[in-house]
């Protein structure tokens, strides 16, 4: 294994503007990167915190899945899979979700789905998809729905784009025809929240010559589904650059579309709001219990800002020192843990992806709550 059981790479840190105090999780010298911040990686008593990294420095390597305790110590390796990276997933790592519950990842491999022991990394394979999708298709997403033996899976292949539904209490499978991107679960009951409309990549030449990806999204509309993808309600309109549900509620709250400077809330039928306007925020992410959301910024890059949602008071958190370069590993992602006491986000500012939490005190959520620009702990 890369790391043993007990090791620590975690380097603390003070945010200079804030006082927080950030540690980085990781420093070996191969890429980390963490759980995509539509969804906690934390456990929900904020001791353990999952992530990837790659094994090894060269092209193609695999991603591995470790959890870390949220003070940095006892790094541990969870799995160690195959040669070479996921074709599917995110950026070559294998779709995962950690349970509300924290104790164990789902995780797609191939067409393998199984669940990781958070503690232990015991390994149990829960259904093989092999004569259900084509050889060709790679599952790119995974998600939970309020019933947690339903799962929902993105697949992509020559065939174009699948969404599966896979109850695992009974191990049946059925293909959804949705006329769009699933979103996200509604966490209060079975349905979906879905993107209407197509999306396709291609690239663009900039002015000084380098090509950067780009997407030419047909997304028109969010709706409410229900669980086999059939429409039941109008959510919003194509406002959002980035967006998630807010927590364990049916509320997508997410980044204006430029030239917007601010943060859409969008609920069961009303017209959306903005919850803050400010800097350009980039993604955000929120936690469980709906009550913080804690938001990247560009153009110019002003740091991660915590926003409190009852009030709509916001400052900055801390500053991650990313490249917020076109890549993903530029961009810090934040991600909060269920009672919004953590952040977990991404930086390069060593010239490698590695893994940083912030700790929230008590204390700054109240400065926040009271809306004082420029908090900074005593």
């Amino acid at each position: 294994m890369l790391r043993s059981p007990l090791a620590s790479e975690r380097i603390k840190g003070i945010d200079p503007e804030t006082s927080i105090g950030v540690i980085r999780l990781t420093s070996y010298p191969t890429p980390a990167a963490h759980m995509l911040y539509d969804w906690p990686s934390v456990t929900p008593d904020n001791d353990r915190i999952i992530l990837f990294s790659q094994r090894t420095v060269r092209r193609n390597a695999p991603w591995d899945l470790f959890r870390v305790d949220s003070d940095g110590l006892n790094l541990f390796q969870l799995t160690e899979h195959g040669e070479e990276m996921e074709r599917g997933g995110y950026y070559g790592r294998p779709a995962a979700r950690l349970t509300l519950d924290g104790r164990k990842v789902l995780l797609a491999r191939g067409h393998i789905l199984s669940s990781v022991d958070v503690e232990t990394g015991e390994e149990e394979e829960l259904l093989s998809l092999e004569g259900v999708l084509p050889s060709e298709s790679v599952i790119g997403n995974l998600y939970i729905s309020s019933r947690d033996h339903i799962l929902y899976l993105r697949c992509s292949g020559k065939a174009g784009r699948q969404t599966l539904r896979v109850d695992l209490n009974t191990d049946e499978v059925i293909e959804l025809e949705i006329d769009g991107l699933l979103s996200a679960c509604d966490p209060t009951g079975p349905r979906l929240v879905v993107s209407m409309g197509t999306v396709e990549w291609d690239t663009s030449v900039k002015e000084d010559g380098t090509r950067v990806i780009i997407s030419k999204d047909n997304l028109r509309e969010r709706w409410i589904t229900d669980e086999f993808g059939e429409k039941i309600e109008f959510l919003s309109p194509e406002i959002f650059a980035h967006d998630t549900i807010l927590g364990g509620n049916l509320k997508i709250q997410g980044c204006g579309l430029p030239p917007e400077k601010c943060i859409w809330l969008v609920e069961r039928g009303e017209e959306p709001r903005k919850l803050v306007e400010g800097p350009y925020f980039w993604h955000s992410g929120a936690s469980w219990d709906g009550e913080w959301i804690a938001a990247d910024t560009n153009w110019p890059n002003m740091g991660i800002q915590l926003v409190h949602v009852p009030t709509g008071n916001f400052t900055t958190l801390c500053h991650t020192g990313a490249t917020q370069d076109h890549y993903e590993f530029g961009h810090p992602h934040p991600c909060m843990s269920q009672n919004g006491g953590l952040c977990v986000f991404r930086s390069d500012r060593t010239g490698m992806s590695q893994i940083y939490v912030a700790h929230i005190p008590d204390e700054f959520k109240r400065m926040v709550k009271k809306g004082e620009k420029g908090a900074k702990l005593d």
